[in-house]
């Protein structure tokens, strides 16, 4: 069975097993935890919801994967990593995690962001290409776009069978499953069925993170529109993620259901998952559907097969938060919006923090006291 990582890394057979608990169970404390347990330690996991289930932000039917991040090639090369760990995840879990569609950017006068990303994943040897109106419309027929640039390594993964799998990975390997965690502290995490005490604690709670630590990030209200796509037939097994950086409209097709899922990257309103009413407003709805049928005009009066809210966390400069707070809990956050597809790679970082190993990515940019924190809100990069 292909491994993680080398069993144990950095740590000699004579020590005792660290005990570690992650609080949050979504993808990052998933990934978090599998990591830890590969590595040797013995883990305990919060959550107050079954993985897989509940109001997080990991739970939905597809998540984007891409590669381009326009001249960023820092988060370029952190993506290709993580790329060839879901691969190692698709082999140890048995099942295919992610389906290889690309990732088309709509190209737009005065867009730079597609031709940099073009031009940076070129610069790495990536595979990216830009394309005629034509040359789109004749490799998926029925989607008009204009030129566009596309990501070859983009696709779609699959949240619930990724999560289903990490759950039952976790539980065969001794994970220990507890409730809402209450309080929690650099080495203790209190929960229904008492307090105990850890090596670690990981703090991986999206939404929540405030309830136990300050951290500079906001929650937004993120609406989303799922389209039946099944008059495409079988076109929608090859229909790209396509997206529009100055709108900040993207769609996601997912081949099990027979949708497109259309929503929005740039921060909405600020909110919060308790006690929303997940209630999707009809002009959100009516923009949707126009940018669904702007590029695919056959779905242009698709039925809406689901309304969601989801709630993204979000840092001012949309970069993550992989840090530790003076008093040594391990912070995971701001990930919402485009940190899924760097889930196995996070996992294993947040994990060397835990474990006392350096990091094998240099952190110092998602630092939780960088100064971007305090500045102006930028928008997510689709």
């Amino acid at each position: 069975m292909t491994r993680m990582a080398p069993k144990r890394e950095g740590l000699k057979a004579s020590q005792t097993a660290k005990q570690v608990a992650v609080v949050g169970g979504g993808i990052m404390g998933a990934m978090t935890a599998a990591h830890l347990v590969d590595q040797g330690a013995k883990v305990t996991l919060y959550d107050p919801n079954l993985m897989g289930t509940g109001p997080g932000a990991s739970v939905d039917t597809g998540r984007s994967f891409r590669v381009h991040y326009g001249e960023d090639k820092g988060l370029i090369k952190m993506a290709v990593r993580s790329r060839v760990l879901w691969g190692n995840w698709e082999r140890e879990l048995g099942r295919p995690l992610l389906h290889t569609t690309g990732k088309l950017l709509i190209e737009e006068p005065g867009d730079r962001h597609a031709r940099d990303s073009w031009r940076a994943m070129r610069s790495l040897g990536l595979r990216a290409d830009r394309m005629s109106k034509g040359a789109v419309s004749e490799e998926w027929p029925g989607l008009h776009t204009g030129a566009a640039t596309v990501d070859r390594m983009g696709g779609v993964l699959d949240p619930m069978v990724i999560l289903q799998g990490l759950l039952v990975w976790l539980a065969s390997r001794g994970v220990d499953f507890k409730g809402e965690a209450f309080d929690v502290t650099t080495t203790a995490v209190e929960c229904a069925k008492g307090r105990a005490e850890f090596d670690s604690v990981v703090l991986t709670a999206g939404a929540w993170t405030r309830r136990w630590t300050e951290v500079s990030m906001e929650v937004t209200r993120q609406e989303l529109v799922y389209f039946d796509a099944s008059a495409l037939g079988g076109r929608l097994q090859n229909l790209p993620v396509f997206s529009h950086m100055e709108s900040g409209f993207y769609a996601i097709p997912t081949v099990k259901d027979g949708r497109i899922k259309v929503a929005n990257h740039h921060p909405g309103v600020q909110g919060h998952p308790d006690g929303d009413a997940r209630q999707v407003s009809a002009a959100f709805e009516q923009e949707a559907r126009k940018f669904l049928g702007r590029y695919i005009p056959e779905l242009a009066e698709a039925d809406v097969a689901r309304r969601y809210v989801c709630f993204y966390s979000g840092t001012a400069d949309r970069d993550f938060i992989l840090d530790r707070t003076s008093e040594g809990l391990v912070i995971g956050a701001g990930f919402s919006g485009h940190g899924f597809k760097f889930a196995p790679l996070i996992g294993r970082l947040l994990a060397q923090l835990a474990l006392g190993l350096e990091p094998e990515v240099n952190l110092d940019r998602f630092s939780m006291k960088r100064p971007a924190l305090r500045g102006a809100r930028t928008k997510i990069a689709v």
